[in-house]
């Protein structure tokens, strides 16, 4: 096997730990906080820590693999994420254990951010489109298998899904080490955004912490933070407009199309995290189902993608990525309210429902919203637009995991039950995949509804696109 495909497999192995992750850790949950003493809120923690940490660093670190070296920079990130892995898997506290997830998100933002790059840049423009079709399927299969390999191991012990992370790490490295050559972006510059990036951390961490921790702590503290928080979002906002290399270019929002499917990207994949928080919870803290068969009831979710992705492409040049996307997002609102009628001794055919249109919703979704961003926007905007596509949906996690938290744990402090209170507060991801249903509807439009053609238009050629065609499978 040559140098190219020993390359691929390397950046695969990445992929398939950033993927794996987005699953296995939350069926895990319910045996950490009996294991290390976890309250609501520090579980909460276990995942937004991580969430967050990747959606502030992901942009930067695509930015310094470009001006530093894209194999470098992945390989720092994967050993960070296997230092995480061990901190994680070591935990006694609930502390350690979230410190462990800081480090792991600070080395999957890299290794999330050059993956692809690696790939594309060993192979020839004409074998580009197979080797991404490779790459892309391991995206899928990682996140369909995921439930199940999570239940399996967790009934093992919840350490062990953070200990397997290790020997994969280690031969990840080896074989991006040996094959992968060195590769650089001349005209990247060496420039950091690092006011805005210090801005970005603050007020996303300062508005997350106030949602996670409403129920928790004082109410004027509370306030106080989420306002510290939006100002340093609004600082950001406006330190982005005057810097050279901005991690957010915000124009890019004015393009309809862009905006539309970034939207559909926010909502859909931040109700994902808050669904695949907490169902397993519900299945196995109040149905007392074991994490084995947790794992295999939540498997309809993302199922779907691997068996609906290959045929994106026809559905695309059918139907036009703005009526697909717009009926994924109808149907996963669908699957959501049936979502929020689960009660303590709901039947699984109820919750199938649920499940499979949710799941159905995300296969539909992601390829056509790919298409309508990148194919919208200037050839020498692409790199941004995808890198900013990532950021989104990473950030969409953390945001709609702590609002759909903070809901729960309000109705749960009012005496409501688990089951009660869950289904209570599913109705923001409703809202929120609803919304998007409707932005989708409004600002996202396919080839034919845009007007000029792509060459004349300088947007991106079709070997570009095929670059960024990653986003058809699910990025966690």
């Amino acid at each position: 096997m040559t140098g190219k495909w020993w390359t691929l497999v390397g950046a695969c192995f990445g992929l398939f730990l950033l993927m794996l992750d987005s699953t296995v850790v939350s069926l895990a949950l319910p045996q950490i906080r009996g294991d290390v003493g976890a309250s609501a809120e520090q579980l909460q923690w276990v995942m937004n820590s991580y969430l967050l940490t990747i959606s502030v660093l992901v942009v930067t670190a695509g930015r310094l693999g470009d001006m530093f070296g894209r194999r470098r920079l992945f390989l720092i990130g994967m050993l960070g994420f296997g230092i995480g892995s061990i901190v994680s898997g070591f935990a006694g506290d609930p502390d350690t254990l979230i410190l462990g997830r800081i480090l792991q998100g600070a080395g999957a933002a890299p290794m999330l951010a050059l993956s692809l790059a690696l790939v594309v840049n060993v192979f020839p423009e004409a074998e580009v489109p197979k080797a991404l079709g490779i790459w892309a399927a391991v995206s899928s299969s990682a996140l369909a298998v995921g439930p199940l390999v999570g239940g399996i191991l967790v009934e093992i012990d919840w350490r062990v899904i953070f200990f397997l992370n290790l020997p994969i790490v280690a031969l990840g490295m080896l074989i991006v080490a040996r094959a992968a050559p060195e590769s650089t972006d001349p005209g990247a510059g060496h420039k950091i955004d690092w006011s805005g990036l210090a801005a970005l951390s603050l007020g996303l961490t300062l508005v997350v912490l106030a949602l996670v921790q409403s129920e928790a702590w004082s109410g004027p503290l509370v306030i106080a933070l989420a306002l510290v928080g939006l100002a340093s979002l609004v600082a950001f906002w406006m330190i982005e407009h005057r810097v050279r290399a901005p991690i957010v270019e915000f124009d890019l929002f004015r393009n309809g199309p862009y905006f539309g499917a970034s939207a559909a990207a926010f909502c859909l994949v931040g109700a994902f995290w808050a669904v695949i928080y907490f169902q397993p919870q519900y299945l196995q803290d109040v149905r007392g189902h074991s994490p084995i068969a947790c794992g295999l009831m939540v498997l309809p979710i993302t199922a779907p993608m691997v068996f609906v992705s290959p045929f994106s492409g026809r559905l695309i040049a059918k139907f036009g990525p703005r009526a697909l996307m717009t009926f994924g997002m109808v149907v996963g609102t669908a699957g959501l309210i049936v979502l929020t009628q689960i009660g303590s001794d709901t039947s699984y055919g109820v919750l199938l429902i649920g499940y499979l249109l949710f799941g159905i919703a995300l296969g539909l979704v992601y390829a056509p919203m790919s298409t309508a961003a990148m194919a919208a926007m200037p050839g020498e905007k692409v790199g941004i637009a995808s890198g900013v596509l990532s950021m989104l949906r990473v950030l969409a996690g953390a945001v709609a995991l702590a609002g759909t938290g903070a809901i729960f744990h309000a109705l749960l402090g009012s005496g409501h039950s688990f089951a009660g209170s869950l289904a209570g507060a599913t109705w923001l991801p409703v809202g929120l995949v609803a919304l998007g249903a409707v932005l989708t509807w409004g600002f996202v439009r396919g080839p034919a509804e845009e007007g000029p053609d792509p060459a004349v238009a300088g947007r991106p050629s079709p070997s570009q696109l095929h670059h960024h065609r990653h986003h058809r499978r699910f990025h966690l």
